[in-house]
C-alpha cells in the first residue's frame, strides 16, 4: 500500500468513527463547526502515526480532510485542474469563475517543498494575473515568505495553525454573493 493510500485510510477511519453522516449533518447546520472538526480528525489522524509523519505526509493528510470537509459542507471546489502545462490543486467555487473574474476565486496550492512556488508563479503568468488579483491559499509546511495577499496555512506536527480555512471560505464566498449550485447529500 502506498503512502497516501495509507493516509487515505487512516483519516478515512478517523471520519469513520464519528460517521460522515453525522459530520455532513452538524456542519450544514452549523458550518462554524467545521473547522473544529477538521482539527479534530487532523489530530486522531496524527496518533495513528505516533509522529512519524514528515511535512509531504502532513500537507497530504491536510489536503484529504479538505477535500473530505468541502464535500461535506457542499463548498463548490474543482480539484487538479490542468491549465495548459499547469496543474492547480483546488479552486473554489470553480474554473468558469476563475477566467470570468479571478478576484472571485481562491486559488489553493499545497506546497511541498520550495519548487512549488515556481509553479504559483507560472499560474500568475499563465492567467496573465498579478499576485494582488488572485486569492491564493496556500498550505505548507515551509516557512514561507508570502506575499501579504497571500493567505498561507501552516501545518504543525500536532496543529493546524490558522485553521478557519471552512469558515473563511465560506465567508468568502458569501461576500462575493456566490450562486455555485450545491448539492446535498445524505
Amino acid at each position: 500500500m502506498s503512502d497516501r493510500a495509507k493516509l487515505v485510510s487512516i483519516v478515512y477511519d478517523a471520519i469513520n468513527e464519528i460517521g460522515k453522516h453525522k459530520i455532513r449533518s452538524d456542519v450544514i447546520s452549523n458550518i462554524k463547526i467545521a473547522d473544529e472538526y477538521m482539527q479534530h480528525l487532523f489530530n486522531r489522524s496524527l496518533e495513528q502515526f505516533s509522529n512519524r509523519l514528515d511535512g509531504n505526509s502532513l500537507v497530504t493528510m491536510y489536503e484529504i480532510l479538505l477535500h473530505f470537509m468541502l464535500t461535506a459542507c457542499t463548498i463548490p471546489s474543482q480539484r487538479k485542474v490542468k491549465i495548459s502545462h499547469l496543474s492547480i490543486d483546488l479552486i473554489i467555487p470553480n474554473l468558469h469563475t476563475l477566467s470570468r473574474n479571478p478576484s472571485d476565486v481562491i486559488v489553493v496550492q499545497f506546497i511541498r517543498s520550495p519548487i512549488d512556488m515556481t509553479t504559483i508563479d507560472e499560474i500568475l503568468s499563465f492567467l496573465k494575473l498579478k499576485t494582488e488579483d488572485l486569492n491564493m491559499w496556500l498550505i505548507t509546511t515551509l516557512d514561507l515568505k508570502a506575499k501579504d495577499t497571500t493567505h498561507v496555512i501552516n501545518l504543525g506536527a500536532s496543529k493546524i495553525r490558522c485553521s478557519h480555512i471552512i469558515q473563511d471560505i465560506d465567508t468568502f464566498l458569501k461576500e462575493r454573493r456566490d450562486k455555485s449550485f450545491r448539492l446535498v447529500h445524505f
